[in-house]
C-alpha cells in the first residue's frame, strides 16, 4: 500500500530514446538485454510500461527483418543477483509483420533502487543493425535511468 499512496496523484511521466540491435554482437535463440530501466535509489516507480517502435523506417525492425521474429520479456533481478526473464508477453512478431506496429510492455513497479532489463529474442541471426525507437512512461517523483544499447 506505500506506493499507492506514495505515488497514487502523480500524473504520468515519459522518457523516450532509441536502443540498437547489433547484428555483430545479437546471437539467434539468446535472449540479451536492450534497454535497462533504474529506479532512483530513494524512490519506488508505479505503472512503468516501455513501448517499442518496431517500424522505423530505413532502419527499423520491419525495415531490416522478413522472416525473422522477435519476443521481448521484462527481466528482474528477483534473487538480487541475476536477471530472470517473465513470460514473452507476445507470441513472436515478423519484421513483414512488424509493419506499423508498436509492441507495448507492461514492467509495474521498481522498487527503489531496482533495475529492469528488457530483453529481445530473435529466431535468427539478424541481417543488418537495426534502431528501435522507445518511450518508457512511469509513475514517479523522480526519473529512473533509462540506458539504452548504443551500436557496437
Amino acid at each position: 500500500m506505500y506506493l499507492d499512496k506514495t505515488l497514487a496523484g502523480l500524473l504520468p511521466a515519459f522518457l523516450s530514446g532509441v536502443t540498437d540491435i547489433d547484428d555483430s554482437a545479437q546471437t539467434e535463440t539468446t535472449p540479451y538485454s536492450i534497454l535497462t530501466i533504474t529506479a532512483p535509489a530513494d524512490a519506488p516507480l508505479a505503472d512503468v510500461i516501455v513501448y517499442l517502435d518496431l517500424a522505423k523506417a530505413t532502419t527499423g525492425f520491419a525495415a531490416v527483418e522478413s522472416s525473422a521474429t522477435v519476443q521481448f520479456a521484462v527481466a528482474r533481478k528477483v534473487d538480487g543477483t541475476n536477471f530472470r526473464r517473465e513470460a514473452y508477453n507476445e507470441a513472436a512478431l515478423s519484421g513483414t509483420n512488424a509493419a506499423n506496429r508498436c509492441q507495448r510492455i507492461n514492467v509495474g513497479p521498481l522498487a527503489a533502487g531496482e533495475t529492469v532489463a528488457i530483453y529481445a529474442v530473435f529466431s535468427a541471426d539478424v541481417t543488418a543493425d537495426m534502431e528501435i525507437p522507445y518511450q518508457v512512461s512511469y509513475r514517479g517523483q523522480t526519473a529512473p535511468t533509462v540506458t539504452p544499447v548504443a551500436a557496437g
